[in-house]
């Protein structure tokens, strides 16, 4: 029941109406929802109203228009937001299904000039590299490639396999939380959008050219670099947001 006398715009209102079916699995993922005819005729709307909320439902990620065919709900998306560092464990679970890690290659190697500049350290330095991928039931949804100054990425990686052994979910962001002696105070990101290589295609099990997001993070006890990391999410499984404040 859409409510005509509330400041609610009556399309953001047969959005919410959207949502709550798709939520209670009223409308099922793949499937396709009423034309825009029915739900005009349902609730009581303009065909304008109906295209307005249909819109503002894709925008959010909600359902997909297929043209010439329909509009179909959209597998959920894991929402993340950027004001707070989430574990991996618990952003996953959002897509219904259980999360796992797995640990495919740790190794020791020297650092370059950008790495030694990263981690703070002088060049041909040793420094460990951890690569972790991320499941979401039997899927991969994300690629971690992380780099240590030598000692401390030791003692990451014996927890990253001890995690994995109990078929836990984590990065290795998670793991510092076992080092009483390691106290993480901040990270610095970027995010940038890039297609799939030959290389992360294949972790990921998506084509070459695939939608995928990097996110880059150097994280930090107070001035001091701990970890530098590359992430690469499928475009398709995540969503990052934002709530900024305007300042005029």
């Amino acid at each position: 029941m859409l409510l005509r006398d509330t400041s609610v715009p009556l399309y953001e209102q047969l959005k919410d109406i959207i949502e709550h079916k798709i939520n209670s699995n009223e409308y099922k993922v793949n499937e396709q929802i009423p034309s825009e005819r029915e739900l005009g005729e349902t609730y009581d709307v303009s065909r304008v109203t109906v295209r307005q909320a249909i819109a503002l439902a894709e925008k959010e990620g909600l359902v997909s228009k297929v043209h010439g065919v329909g509009t179909f709900v959209a597998k959920p998306k894991i929402k993340q937001q950027l004001e707070e560092i989430a574990d991996f464990a618990s952003t996953a679970t959002q897509l219904g299904v259980d999360a796992r890690t797995k640990v495919i290659k740790s190794n020791t190697i020297t650092s370059d000039f950008t790495l030694a500049k990263l981690l703070n350290q002088n060049v041909m330095e040793n420094v460990l590299n951890i690569q972790l991928i991320g499941h979401s039931g039997d899927s991969p949804i994300v690629f971690y490639t992380a780099y240590f100054p030598y000692e401390l990425g030791k003692k990451v990686e014996a927890e990253a396999y001890k995690a994995m052994e109990e078929k836990k979910a984590f990065s290795t962001l998670d793991l510092y939380k076992n080092f009483p002696d390691v106290n993480p105070t901040h990270v610095e990101q970027t995010f940038e959008s890039l297609s799939a290589t030959e290389n992360t295609a294949e972790l990921l099990h998506v084509d070459v050219g695939f939608p995928l997001l990097r996110v880059t993070s150097i994280i930090y006890e107070d001035a001091t670099p701990l970890e530098y990391k590359e992430a690469y999410y499928l475009g398709d499984k995540y969503r990052f947001f934002i709530t900024r404040k305007i300042n005029i």
